[in-house]
């Protein structure tokens, strides 16, 4: 007797409607209006590698790392897949935090919480996403998007500071791409 397949269940973010719209939840790379642009838009030369030359390289590169390694998460007897739109939000994020890094001098001119966000030689890694340490970045998402594998994130005593600092990262990032989404559909 053959066994039942196993059921793969699909996570998706639902929010109820708030006073502040938030396209970030129904974001995909298929809904992005400026998705052109990005494709045509180059990443500063000290970021560029052979094969992330383009902003949009750039978000899709992230999307795929985080597709690859929530693939390999196990979770009890079954696996929790994604909506594909959670990988691209976590692409346009990273791109996002990419943009905020390059134009610090710019935005510290306006307020003074973006002296925490890194220079632009110091993340060169964002590039190249792939290694352990960026597994960080994809944990801080699945966690903020309350992906069940990743509500109770168990975080060693030495990554507490680095994981808060990017996760406060983060959110301004995702304020920041959540503000241009709503310019877009305007």
């Amino acid at each position: 007797m053959n066994k039942p397949e196993k059921q793969v269940q699909n996570y998706r973010l639902q929010l109820e409607k708030t006073v502040k719209p938030l396209p970030i939840v129904d974001y995909s790379f298929a809904s992005d209006n400026a998705l052109e642009l990005m494709k045509a838009k180059s990443l500063p030369s000290t970021i560029q590698n052979t094969k992330i030359q383009t902003e949009f390289d750039l978000a899709q590169a992230w999307s795929s790392f985080a597709k690859k390694l929530l693939g390999q998460r196990k979770l009890a007897e079954s696996e929790i897949a994604c909506w594909d739109g959670h990988y691209d939000q976590l692409g346009r994020v990273m791109l996002e935090l990419m943009r905020m890094s390059r134009d610090k001098p710019e935005m510290l001119s306006q307020e003074e919480v973006y002296e925490m966000i890194p220079d632009l030689e110091e993340i060169t890694f964002i590039s190249k996403p792939g290694r352990i340490e960026d597994k960080m970045f994809c944990r801080i998402w699945f966690s903020l998007i309350r992906h069940p594998a990743f509500l109770e994130l168990e975080i060693h005593e030495k990554e507490v500071v680095a994981f808060q600092y990017w996760q406060n990262l983060f959110t301004l990032a995702l304020g920041k791409t959540n503000s241009e989404l709503q310019k877009q559909n305007a």
